[in-house]
């Protein structure tokens, strides 16, 4: 850890990353204690810090793999990251909460519906191990898939970077109905100046409409439940104090960041350690998958459509499938679930 775990508050928010629009909006000490984002009472005294056009409130915090910043609504967390990292302030394990974002965004820059209630962060990951090629979405989405799972959450990762919640829970070779599975969750990693950062945003209160997908859309959207169904985060003031397993959006980032860099630290073998950890949650494995706009590894032609049985990954982040041409990996495609699963789940 580059610097000591503490909490910084973004009360004057941050100045824009480009155009007019702040990176990030103010967020005051009144509306942190009344947001989802408040941290639990009792970590110490508020001090300020920072100086110019970066300042914020400070506090210790324990438990943290690194300092984790508290804004108002972000264009997004990505951008709100890259402001802090062009100053110097964003160090690896470094990560940021923001209330909303205006222009969220995921995978081939789609947007990401980001009102608030939800949780979306910014996370910088070292700039080695799978992190350092095209293993860090795969990679950071089975640490993500692990620490859901220890906080009660069972979830699988689709292939790369996509967090699905099923009624059922996750059963090998058995490919969940249409209406029994949602998409809770997704990442996106952009790397800028030699630092890599996952953006990530769960629902957690609320989810986009169906009228809003795709077209060929697998799941519809839904939100992340905890054990029996119940909603993991409080929104604010006294909302969710009767429960004593509902915990703010920040307690829940704090533990899910705990988690995953317990995990990531404590892999220390010879051996590439992730393949096995996403393959513990990956979705559909085992199950016939069509692979849209597949792109194979190494020189192999490309085929459309490609289709399989969902074998695992590599430790190179590739998705390996079993096709009527042998084993093949492949780093790019959209991973949709095989013919006749809109007929049959219908």
């Amino acid at each position: 850890m580059n610097e000591a775990p503490v909490i910084r508050l973004l009360y004057e928010g941050l100045p824009p990353l480009y155009g007019e629009e702040p990176a990030a909006r103010p967020l005051t000490l009144e509306g942190l204690s009344a947001s989802p984002l408040a941290p639990p009472p009792g970590n110490g005294e508020w001090k300020m810090g920072g100086s110019g056009p970066l300042r914020w409130l400070e506090m210790p915090a324990e438990d943290l793999p690194g300092p984790v910043y508290l804004t108002g609504a972000a264009t997004s967390t990505l951008d709100a990251a890259r402001t802090l990292l062009e100053a110097g302030l964003f160090p690896e394990w470094a990560s940021l909460l923001s209330l909303s974002q205006s222009a969220g965004r995921g995978q081939m820059r789609r947007a990401w519906s980001s009102p608030p209630g939800n949780l979306y962060s910014a996370l910088r990951l070292p700039a080695d191990g799978p992190f350092a090629g095209f293993a860090a979405a795969p990679a950071c989405g089975a640490l993500t898939a692990e620490a859901l799972s220890g906080e009660g959450c069972p979830v699988m990762l689709k292939w790369p970077n996509d967090i699905l919640q099923a009624a059922e829970g996750f059963r090998p070779g058995v490919m969940p109905g249409r209406e029994g599975c949602r998409k809770v969750g997704g990442m996106l990693i952009e790397e800028r100046h030699g630092a890599l950062i996952a953006g990530t945003g769960l629902n957690l209160a609320s989810c986009p409409p169906l009228s809003s997908l795709r077209d060929n859309y697998a799941f519809s959207a839904g939100v992340l439940c905890g054990k029996g169904g119940l909603p993991l985060v409080g929104q604010g003031g006294e909302n969710g104090k009767e429960n004593k397993d509902i915990v703010t959006i920040f307690t829940l980032w704090k533990r899910l960041a705990g988690r995953m860099f317990s995990c990531y630290a404590g892999k220390d073998a010879p051996r590439p350690w992730w393949p096995a950890l996403a393959e513990k949650h990956l979705a559909f494995k085992g199950c016939r998958v069509t692979l849209a706009d597949a792109c194979p590894e190494g020189e192999a032609l490309a085929r459309i459509p490609c289709e399989g049985l969902v074998d695992g990954v590599t430790a190179s982040g590739a998705l390996r499938l079993s096709t009527a041409y042998g084993t093949e990996t492949f780093l790019g495609g959209s991973l949709l679930p095989g013919e006749g699963f809109l007929s049959s789940s219908e």
